[in-house]
């Protein structure tokens, strides 16, 4: 009997309260709730991002790439974009070692400082592009495409560049030690400066091309063709490398 007096004296005391008063306390308590509800989301939301393995982060940044054609600085390592279109792609400084590039699109992208350590680039077209200080180290260029492209200042150590299409590519300042460019086309191709040490061009097509100041030691010309070509000496090719310590 005592609870219900209580029950209706809150009851009248409610009535007798303005109604402007009752609505602010209907205010106040709904904000107070979409607070806690916010507060309650951004606890979960942490909580599920921590959650997620590093794998779920790479798959992200993948989806990025195909969705916006630009990756900048993204985790790629692994991935496979073979026969991909990424034409104009942005990828400077994407990690995409040991990633599956073979077959692809890659006209005009840019992937200056890109690590592209073992990628398999083989029968990719990379025609005009940028690969200006990318890690190319032990990366498959075999049949690649990469006429007129910007490779200065690369490191290409015991890459495979074998029938790759190279012509009128600049590639100096790289350090192309121990690669494999048999069969390869170097046509007006630059490479002063560049470390071709050990590294076998036996059969290549090197006509016009620019080896002033490159590092011949222990490289191969076997057949190879430097006809009209600037010799690190700076001298025109006189049918010899020998003086500059390589096989011919």
């Amino acid at each position: 009997m005592f609870t219900s007096i209580l029950k209706k004296r809150d009851s009248s005391v409610l009535t007798q309260l303005p109604t402007f008063t009752i609505l602010r306390m209907n205010m106040n308590l709904t904000s107070w709730l979409r607070r806690l509800s916010t507060i309650t989301f951004s606890v979960i939301l942490g909580l599920t991002i921590f959650s997620l393995p590093a794998h779920a982060f790479i798959n992200t940044d993948y989806q990025k790439l195909l969705v916006t054609n630009a990756c900048n600085n993204c985790d790629l390592s692994g991935a496979d974009l073979s026969n991909r279109d990424l034409y104009g792609s942005a990828l400077n400084g994407a990690n995409l070692s040991k990633a599956n590039l073979s077959g692809a699109l890659l006209n005009d992208a840019k992937l200056q400082g890109a690590n592209l350590t073992e990628a398999n680039l083989s029968e990719g077209i990379l025609m005009g592009t940028t690969l200006t200080e990318a890690i190319l180290t032990g990366a498959n260029l075999a049949n690649a495409d990469l006429y007129n492209a910007l490779i200065n200042k690369a490191k290409l150590n015991n890459a495979n560049l074998t029938n790759a299409d190279l012509t009128s590519a600049i590639i100096s300042d790289a350090d192309l030690s121990n690669a494999v460019a048999k069969n390869a086309q170097l046509r007006g191709a630059v490479l002063s400066r560049s470390n071709l040490s050990s590294a076998d061009f036996s059969s290549s097509f090197m006509r016009n091309s620019r080896l002033s100041d490159a590092t011949l030691q222990g490289a191969k010309f076997f057949n190879a063709d430097l006809s009209n070509s600037l010799m690190p000496n700076s001298t025109t090719y006189n049918g010899n490398v020998t003086q500059f310590g390589a096989y011919q």
